[in-house]
């Protein structure tokens, strides 16, 4: 066997690579549909049965009684779904949902989709609430929906913050409680405000900052865009700003994003207004934003395959490009089964699809080859091996953990 060692960084020449087949499930599986019947539900439009008769759920503000309403259809929607939900006491009257799905291979690291229920607190009217932030609950919701039955490598938690309109309190509660704890958080995706689209164009926003792997979280919200050639114009902010639910996560160290529309030029005329409903949705804007932002959760999780080989050791049958350890808290092997001798490049890419690091280039005979792949030197992040000869081109995921 060969053990090659060769390693050029930062020479950034695209690669392209496959789509991941699991990834892709679940981006078809969303149904926007289903997200506009829990946000017309959310905001009063359409009554609910919450075990005594139809009840609308007219205002969300924590001072109101449909906050309380709120939380309970949220309980009900997540055991409709299979899961058992637990509610944080985030102040004396703040209730956090919470719903945790365990990860297959790395259950102790959390990625969290989240979005505020609660309303504007105005006092003189109705707040229904419908994009801000009915519609990122709607998609939480539709996210636990479609991943409950596929398996992730890491734990998902799907969280539903409460008094985010009062200052961020729910989500500052449970951020500072997960600090206190060394809760392992491989990354936060918040959406707040996903659907109004005014002026057509198709943008939208990704706030990230220079906290944690934040930075690396946005980088895979872009791959994603581009590798599942979601239609969005989609525009980064950094420094991010700190006006909603990941800011809270900052504060603590965490890496987070902000998923939302574009707010800044294209805000929604019906922001903390009663008219903030979903008949002024940009609908296939509000499908396409949802659809990037539970993806790109999905992929920082990773899809469990147990067909993938990706924690086949060396030998295993049926694999041509295998690595271990995979996940790594370090470094890692790779090994190359070359079925005819040929030219190959080996080449290690980030989630932009970039190459970072050149490990071999030249000629391979027939057998197993080892290659050693530097990921200590790397953030943490998912990276893609990259093999490629004349004749063949084989790829694998290899994820490098905090």
């Amino acid at each position: 066997m060969r053990k090659i060692t060769t390693l050029f960084l930062f020479s950034y020449a695209a690669f392209s690579f496959a789509q991941d087949p699991i990834v892709q499930g679940i981006i078809d599986a969303i149904e926007v549909d289903s997200m506009l019947h829990y946000v017309v539900q959310m905001d009063g439009e359409e009554p609910v049965d919450l075990g005594n008769g139809p009840i609308s759920i007219l205002n969300r503000n924590s001072f109101s009684e449909g906050n309380a309403l709120a939380q309970t259809y949220y309980e009900q929607k997540f055991v409709e779904f299979g899961y058992t939900p637990v509610i944080q006491e985030s102040s004396t009257t703040g209730r956090n949902v919470l719903v945790t799905k365990i990860g297959t291979v790395h259950p102790e690291i959390n990625v969290i989709l989240c979005a505020h229920y609660d309303a504007f607190p105005g006092a003189l009217f109705a707040g229904p609430a419908a994009d801000d932030d009915g519609s990122g609950c709607g998609a939480v919701l539709e996210a636990a929906r479609i991943l409950r039955d596929i398996p992730f490598e890491c734990t998902i938690i799907f969280a539903l913050w409460d008094e985010e309109e009062q200052g961020k309190l729910g989500s500052i509660y449970y951020a500072g409680q997960a600090a206190g704890d060394d809760l392992n958080i491989r990354g936060v995706f918040n959406m707040d405000a996903i659907a109004y689209d005014g002026n057509g164009d198709r943008k939208a926003r990704v706030h990230a900052r220079n906290v944690g792997n934040s930075l690396a979280i946005k980088d895979t919200v872009v791959a994603v865009l581009e590798r599942y050639d979601i239609d969005l114009d989609l525009l980064v902010t950094t420094p991010g700003e700190t006006y909603s639910d990941h800011a809270s996560f900052w504060s603590n160290g965490y890496g987070a994003v902000l998923m939302i529309e574009e707010f800044s030029a294209d805000g929604n005329p019906h922001y903390h207004t009663p008219t903030d409903l979903v008949g002024y949705f940009d609908v296939p804007y509000y499908d396409k934003l949802a659809k990037l932002s539970i993806a790109s959760a999905a992929t920082l999780a990773v899809p469990f395959d147990v067909t993938s080989g990706l924690e086949a050791m060396p030998g295993e049958a049926g694999q041509y490009l295998t690595a271990y350890p995979n996940p790594t808290n370090g470094d890692a092997t790779a090994w190359l089964d070359v079925a005819e001798s040929d030219r190959y490049r080996v080449a290690l890419l980030n989630a932009l699809g970039q190459e970072i690091s050149v490990l071999y280039n030249g000629p391979l005979a027939q057998g197993k080859h080892r290659i050693d792949l530097p990921l200590s030197i790397a953030p943490a992040g998912a990276f893609t091996v990259v093999a490629r000869s004349m004749n063949m081109v084989h790829s694998l995921q290899v994820l490098r953990m905090p």
